[in-house]
């Protein structure tokens, strides 16, 4: 998506959910109560690491565009919904520490 260089930490952390959000969001066997759980703890260790209001906004900018890059990428093929699923529960097993 973008170089990773350039990016706060808020924003690299923004885009690896994001993604994993936009692709489960494609798979049958992810329901919406999940998702939205997880989406909203993402939200949150997002904002919590943001460094200011721009940052933030930032971060939720490019959250946005990797949701979609997600999306797009199980739509085409690109990704497994296997790989999808354990990425989804990683994610739940961090917010659960």
């Amino acid at each position: 998506m973008t170089a990773d260089d350039n990016l706060t930490r808020a924003e690299r952390i923004a885009e690896t959910f994001g993604v994993v959000l936009g692709a489960a969001s494609q798979c049958e066997q992810v329901s919406e109560e999940r998702l939205n759980s997880v989406a909203v703890k993402a939200r949150h260790a997002v904002l919590a690491t943001a460094t200011d209001a721009a940052d933030a906004e930032a971060a939720e900018e490019l959250f946005s565009a990797a949701v979609e890059a997600g999306r797009t990428a199980v739509e085409s093929g690109k990704v497994d919904p296997g790989a999808v699923e354990t990425a989804l529960s990683e994610m739940e097993v961090r917010f659960s520490l």
